[in-house]
């Protein structure tokens, strides 16, 4: 329905555009010229003469086209007065007014007098003074009349003729037309052209917008989702209060890395899959946007068990983990006095407090100078934790 609208008005705007061209075809600085082919015998020399040129200009109103007949002349030659006579020959069948410019009197009067009396076409030559000038006629009311100007010297050479009893002939046809490029069809198909590439334009513009349009919307629909899931699985994970004298409060406590500020009795801390804790208030809106352990990169929902759709895990970048030889581990096996094994390897699984605090009872319980080998694992280009390394192996 709302093409078919929109189709009948671009043909109302086409047809509308195409009336405002021929209507300004006369605005549009065009002309066309006319053909003059004149012929006559020379009575005396029984000798005939023709000579034809692109001499003529078609008037604005006239009708372009050709015309012939023998040329007569008006008497007075202005061909004003409505009793001017012309004196056709009988059995003449068609005639060309031969009118001179002036008199009084507009184009179109000389004209369609000229018309009254029976002409096929009507032909003005300029005043004395134009010399070889001639001018484009405007002569509003004339209908289909062929009418054109010639310059004075040629009109004036056909009046002599006819001053000596010679029979002249005249031939009138279409020349070129000249002037400005812009006529009423060039203008109409160049506004079909205008159409065209607009229609295009704005058709591809909302293919794109719809498309961007429906990706926003799967990408929003994927990502609530997932925040759904995240809520999910953020509230399972295990909440603790810290308190006086545990060991994430001491001098040599971590620091949470989402504010990165130190922790203190009685802050809620909540621990991940992969046993790193943070500030309640800060790990919880970082999940439900990445779902993922700020430190590790340890995806949730994967270490639970619950996969993202398959458009979604196919966007995501998967980080490889480096593969190290039994020389390469070598280089990480470090020896430690205080022992301290809190968070140093990322479990897929999820390890509860207590499990890492029994943990750490039992190394406690080892004699002080017993070497203690750890092999700590790489994480992925955590910068938080090489900085904490370094600073222990500084301390041994």
């Amino acid at each position: 329905m709302l093409w078919g609208l929109s189709a009948s008005r671009w043909c109302l705007a086409l047809a509308t555009l195409q009336q405002l061209a021929t209507r300004s075809g006369a605005m549009a600085n065009t002309f066309w010229t006319a053909y003059v082919n004149v012929s006559f015998t020379l009575p005396d020399k029984n000798i005939s003469v023709w000579n034809m040129e692109e001499s003529g200009v078609y008037g604005q109103d006239s009708f372009i086209g050709g015309a012939r007949g023998r040329i007569v002349t008006p008497d007075p030659i202005f061909g004003c007065e409505l009793d001017s006579v012309y004196n056709v020959p009988q059995g003449t069948t068609m005639f060309v007014a031969l009118i001179q410019r002036g008199g009084g009197c507009t184009f179109s009067e000389k004209i369609n007098l000229a018309k009254q009396r029976g002409a096929s076409a009507v032909v003005v030559y300029n005043l004395a003074s134009a010399g070889n000038e001639i001018i484009q006629m405007s002569h509003p009311g004339t209908k289909n009349a062929v009418a054109i100007m010639i310059n004075y010297p040629k009109g004036i050479e056909i009046v002599k003729l006819l001053a000596q009893g010679i029979k002249v002939y005249m031939i009138i046809d279409a020349g070129k037309m000249h002037g400005s490029w812009i006529g009423s069809y060039s203008i109409f198909f160049v506004s079909i052209a205008f159409f065209v590439v607009t229609a295009v334009t704005v058709g591809y513009f909302i293919y794109y917008s719809a498309r961007r349009l429906r990706n926003a919307r799967a990408v929003n629909r994927r990502q609530k989702k997932l925040k759904a899931e995240a809520m999910k699985v953020i509230s399972q994970l295990e909440l603790r209060t810290l308190k006086q004298g545990d060991k994430e409060t001491g001098s040599d406590g971590d620091s949470c890395a989402v504010c990165i500020e130190v922790y203190k009795p009685n802050d809620t801390v909540r621990i991940l899959t992969c046993n790193h804790l943070f500030h309640k208030t800060c790990i919880d809106p970082w999940l439900l946007e990445h779902r993922t352990c700020p430190m590790c990169k340890c995806d949730i929902l994967k270490s639970l068990g619950i996969e993202p759709d398959v458009e979604e895990a196919a966007t995501e970048t998967i980080p490889s983990v480096p593969e190290y030889s039994t020389d390469q581990q070598e280089e990480y096996t470090t020896t430690f006095p205080d022992h301290d094994n809190r968070s140093e390897t990322v479990s897929s699984g999820y390890a509860s407090v207590r499990e890492m605090d029994e943990r750490l009872g039992e190394v406690d319980d080892s004699p002080v100078d017993t070497p203690v080998q750890v092999d700590v694992m790489p994480h992925y280009d955590n910068f938080a934790f090489e900085e904490d390394e370094k600073s222990r192996q500084a301390k041994t």
